[in-house]
């Protein structure tokens, strides 16, 4: 079973018959996170297609032999597969996917490059709120942004839920929204901050989705 991910009908699944076999047509084209041109066949009344063919357009195998530029791979692909839609256009999220995994190749830096995606995969979804407008009068919000669970929210509608987000922390959001992914890697952000970034994005997913995605902890575990 291959689960992929296209622009035009989003994340897909398909049968892939023989591809255990020493001798499989497929060869390496089906190793994770692999860039491919591939071709199945549907059938009107199943969700799972039949995969005839696929050539390898780009391999991830040389980033994936750095422990933390493939934990960081994985952890992109586990949040792409829990919020790309299945069977609607994802052009978004896939051009997202293909430059983050683009970027691990070309040497950017990994927790760089995990930072942009958890926040761009939230954006997407439509799960990460205004930074500019309170999230429950919509007043324009002023620096130091103020946080809780649910979002940003201005001093007059604040609960003692709130902390208040340092600016250099807002900056890396703001530049995570302006840059592509390898000028926002080339940016000078304290690891410090790119931290207190993805803590924002964790307790929005979390909050979302009622738990953790299983290699949050590894991740965690091998940028420690």
């Amino acid at each position: 079973m291959v689960v992929f991910l296209t622009p035009d009908h989003g994340k897909r699944k398909g049968w892939a018959y023989g591809a255990r076999s020493m001798r499989s047509r497929f060869g390496a084209a089906l190793e994770p996170l692999a860039k491919v041109r591939i071709g199945y066949v549907e059938k009107e009344s199943d969700e799972i297609v039949r995969i005839e063919s696929i050539d390898l357009v780009r391999s991830l195998f040389p980033a994936q032999q750095d422990l933390l530029r493939s934990v960081s791979a994985t952890y992109i692909a586990e949040m792409i597969d829990t919020f790309a839609p299945a069977n609607d256009p994802a052009e978004l999220l896939y051009r997202l996917l293909d430059r983050t995994t683009a970027a691990l190749l070309e040497g950017a830096t990994a927790t760089a490059v995990v930072t942009y995606a958890e926040i761009w995969i939230l954006r997407l979804a439509g799960i990460f709120p205004s930074t500019r407008n309170c999230f429950e009068c919509h007043e324009t919000l002023d620096r130091p942004l103020r946080f809780e669970p649910s979002g940003f929210i201005c001093p007059n509608c604040e609960t003692r839920e709130a902390y208040v987000v340092p600016n250099e922390v807002a900056d890396a959001l703001e530049a995570i929204f302006r840059l592509p992914v390898m000028e926002f890697a080339a940016v000078t952000i304290r690891q410090d901050a790119l931290f207190e970034v993805r803590s924002l994005a964790g307790t929005l997913r979390r909050n979302f989705l009622g738990y953790e995605l299983k290699s949050f902890e590894v991740l965690a575990s091998v940028t420690r």
